[in-house]
């Protein structure tokens, strides 16, 4: 580990308000559960403030509404021993979970936001490292690897199994204490997150999967190839009941987007289709849902992007990006929209009018190599290769016309990130694919 400038005095004053800021934050999580309850304590798992999910939440929509600290600095730095793919997230507490590709000790970690030390670490079976962890209200982690879903406490030790054909994504919370696991062999559970039992007949999107080769069709999940049924996280929309996948049918010549509903038929829950919908050239990457649930966005291996109606799967519009990069993005409450191009394409800024996207602005200067976060700031983070360099900057811009606002050197970095995950005081992570995790904090609160 290598940690950033330091400040020893009054060290145990800025630990103490530290842990209090982290003690309120927890105590509203708790208020507000508590609120939605009928007026006993509700203790069942959702998610956790922060960036506690792939993508940052239920939608997939990497924003955040945390502000960024104005004197944000690097704070330390900690590599994982092998390459990081899936991005990263910060619980309520502000723990970074991450996964990597080992070849020998740990591949599953979770770490001190203080320090960068590990809380704990596992090593985790094949498939662990294409998973972002999901974390609830009390730092609990849920992660899969291939046959297995597991839930951990916050402390690491395993709370529950349960079994999986295939290898787990990225899972969700589909309600209070109700868990989502979709497989990349098409199996979808909704899994009690207290007893690990199933509260809906699981689902088999491709019936024939064979429980005894799980990794089947593995190695094409990150090109979307027909072998791979799913090859990305669900969008979820908890209000309304239902998530959007991108799904391979059998015998299908392309991917498409599949709405799926999970509401209470005479009592209990069913998973069922709701609409699917044909992409031009067939869909890469996840799903990634408007905040008002209305809009589904997805990209075409064509390199558009295109906005589909959440409720009938009606194409809106489609634009032309000129290609696909990395298939997903980033999408703030008001409509606007940055895609995540190729490595070194030009962050560009869209915008949903509704019957069409329009660009807002483009930064051909700037050399992007991460998936990018807006903010309820007007700002977003993104991580640029250096000009004339092979080394990365955490870098951020105004949403109103591009301009660059400020710009945190990654020390020692190459390659590209994973993409920027926020915490809920505006501490920001990042991971490079080289398998070096970066953390940026107040520089107030760096000791």
């Amino acid at each position: 580990m290598r940690a950033g400038s330091t400040s020893l005095g009054g060290g145990s004053q800025l630990r103490r308000r530290s842990r209090m800021v982290t003690g309120a934050l927890v105590a509203v999580c708790a208020m507000v559960v508590a609120a939605c309850s009928d007026g006993h304590i509700d203790v069942r798992s959702v998610a956790g403030i922060g960036w506690t999910s792939y993508g940052g939440n239920a939608a997939n929509s990497n924003f955040t509404g945390a502000t960024v600290p104005d004197d944000l600095a690097l704070s330390w730095t900690r590599p994982t021993g092998g390459p990081i793919t899936a991005p990263l997230t910060i619980s309520t507490r502000s723990n970074v979970g991450v996964t990597a590709s080992t070849a020998n000790g740990c591949n599953t970690f979770v770490l001190d936001p203080h320090s960068g030390r590990k809380n704990f670490c596992k090593r985790m079976r094949e498939g662990v490292e294409v998973a972002s962890m999901l974390v609830d209200q009390y730092d609990q982690p849920y992660l899969g690897e291939q046959t297995t879903i597991l839930a951990f406490n916050a402390g690491g030790a395993i709370r529950w199994r349960a079994g999986v054909t295939g290898v787990p994504l990225s899972a969700k919370f589909a309600a209070p204490g109700v868990a989502l696991v979709v497989s990349t062999l098409g199996q979808i559970q909704l899994i009690d997150t207290q007893t690990a039992t199933l509260v809906a007949p699981e689902v088999k999107l491709r019936p024939d999967a064979d429980p005894n080769d799980p990794l089947y069709g593995f190695g094409e999940c990150l090109s979307d190839g027909p072998r791979c049924v799913v090859p990305a996280p669900a969008a979820v929309d908890p209000g309304r009941e239902r998530f959007f996948l991108n799904v391979w049918p059998p015998g299908a010549i392309a991917s498409q987007i599949r709405a799926l509903g999970y509401g209470q038929v005479d009592g209990q829950r069913k998973v069922a289709e709701l609409w699917h919908a044909d992409v031009p050239g067939g869909v890469i990457g996840p799903a990634t849902l408007s905040a008002d649930g209305s809009t589904v966005y997805a990209f075409s291996r064509l390199g558009q992007l295109v906005a589909l109606d959440a409720a009938t799967g009606k194409t809106r519009w489609a634009y032309n990006n000129g290609g696909y990069g990395f298939g997903t993005m980033s999408v703030s409450p008001d409509g606007l929209i940055i895609p995540t191009g190729v490595i070194g394409a030009p962050l560009t800024l869209l915008r949903d009018t509704g019957d069409h996207a329009e660009q807002v602005w483009q930064r051909t200067d700037l050399a992007t190599v991460s998936l990018s976060t807006l903010t309820a700031s007007g700002t977003a983070w993104t991580v640029v290769r250096d000009a004339g360099k092979d080394s990365l900057s955490l870098t951020e811009v105004s949403t109103v016309d591009g301009k660059t606002l400020r710009s945190l050197p990654m020390p020692e970095s190459v390659g590209f990130a994973t993409g920027v995950a926020v915490s809920p005081t505006g501490q920001i992570a990042v991971a490079t694919n080289i398998g070096e995790v970066y953390f940026y904090d107040s520089a107030a609160q760096i000791r």
